[in-house]
């Protein structure tokens, strides 16, 4: 394993054999990036076969075909993947470390540059920096095998911010802790590659990543970062979260366990000091970290301590939302305890507090029989954005969310490489 850390500031010119066009750097002080964790090197073809396995695709089906013919050219291409940390701030502003890894071709010479932030992981082992250190492809890295240089933040509540709740549907910190990942990459590059970034990027991702692809094109677009987005591909996300409480409220079921970890970060950024025996029901409401019922365990403070992964969280309290939430939460508006959390719903909703530019265009993705997160989230998205005269297309698709996923995946691959 390479590992530095860049604890001074280079003051002489650097150059290097490698040069490149671009202009040469005479002075590097990094602000962000910290240090380099990881390094892989792999060929196009090696990630190809992984993800064929790891989604177990039908290669006869019509659109997996295209894909993979027009992917041939870029098979025998040598890819970096670099696992890093850099600073940034958690959503209460203090200072942290964080980590995220991002894929280039060896010889620089790409299509783009694609952003793509993580989805709902409920535990500590899955991000992009630990799949890289474990030699494993991030599924999420896909553009890179189109031959985009693809950045993956893990955002915060992994490795050196495991111990804090991941700020899902935090959209500021979203976008702050994307923005510094990008520039850490940048002084990577530069450091190593005597390389320097574009300032143009495109945007991809799907379930909580949807969501978190619109907050990062929001605070690029909104702040003066300098860098231009060129579109935003977002499917299956959580893009209001009020609209997803009452959506799950009415079917009063969900096969994936997010909802109690939205409030508990939710509760811890926004200091709303809930009374948990009015948010769960049925023992989840127990203060207690320990498996242990009698000592107040095996509750929500000990299956969301960052240590139990989405099985298990599944295999312990099931699809019915009955089985752990409060009966509070299965009304059309808001009451009770659930009150407390409205204001930072509506503050966190990417659906009424950001108008994207007409000249941005969206492109969403979403199935009527998603089993996680309700289609009404990206129904409401795209009729809010269109009465604003955004530019928004919405594919409405079937299957369950994890088909939807796999379909998001090669409908933005057969984009990217036919763009």
């Amino acid at each position: 394993m390479r590992r530095f850390i860049i604890v001074f500031v280079l003051t002489a010119p650097l150059f290097w054999s490698s040069c490149t066009p671009h202009d040469s750097v005479k002075e590097i002080s990094p602000e962000y990036f910290v240090e380099e964790l990881d390094v892989w090197d792999f060929k196009i073809e090696e990630a190809l076969t992984a993800l064929l396995n790891e989604l177990d695709l039908d290669t006869s089906d019509p659109t997996v075909s295209k894909v993979l013919d027009l992917m041939q050219g870029y098979l025998s291409k040598d890819i970096r993947a670099v696992a890093l940390s850099y600073r940034t701030i958690d959503p209460l502003g203090n200072p942290v470390l964080a980590t995220g890894a991002f894929f280039y071709p060896r010889d620089l010479k790409h299509r783009g540059i694609v952003e793509i932030p993580p989805i709902a992981h409920l535990d500590r082992g899955a991000s992009a920096a630990i799949y890289v250190g474990r030699k494993r492809f991030y599924e999420e890295a896909f553009p890179c095998m189109l031959n985009y240089i693809t950045i993956n933040p893990d955002l915060l509540g992994v490795l050196y911010t495991q111990d804090m709740p991941r700020p899902f549907l935090h959209d500021a910190n979203t976008g702050v802790v994307a923005f510094h990942m990008r520039k850490a990459v940048e002084e990577y590059l530069l450091i190593t590659e005597n390389y320097r970034l574009e300032n143009r990027c495109s945007v991809f991702g799907y379930s909580l990543g949807g969501t978190s692809a619109l907050s990062v094109a929001k605070y690029y677009t909104t702040n003066n970062t300098g860098i231009k987005v060129d579109q935003v591909f977002t499917g299956g996300g959580v893009y209001d979260g009020l609209e997803a409480f009452r959506a799950l409220a009415l079917v009063e079921k969900s096969d994936y366990l997010a909802v109690p970890s939205v409030i508990i970060s939710m509760d811890t950024y926004y200091n709303l000091n809930l009374d948990y025996s009015k948010i769960f029901a049925n023992g989840m409401e127990n203060p207690v970290n320990s498996p242990d019922p009698a000592e107040g365990g095996d509750g929500y403070a000990y299956w969301f301590d960052g240590t139990h992964g989405s099985g298990s969280l599944f295999r312990r309290w099931g699809s019915d939302l009955r089985n752990y939430m409060h009966e509070d939460f299965f009304n059309r508006e808001p009451v009770g305890e659930f009150l407390k959390l409205q204001d930072c719903m509506k503050e966190n909703s990417m659906v009424y507090n950001w108008t994207p530019g007409p000249l941005l265009n969206i492109r969403l993705i979403h199935s009527s029989e998603d089993n996680l997160i309700p289609a009404d989230c990206a129904d409401l998205l795209y009729n809010v954005y269109k009465s604003k005269g955004c530019a928004i297309q919405y594919i409405r698709t079937t299957g369950d969310h994890y088909e939807a996923g796999t379909e998001f995946m090669l409908t933005a691959m057969l984009y990217l490489l036919l763009k």
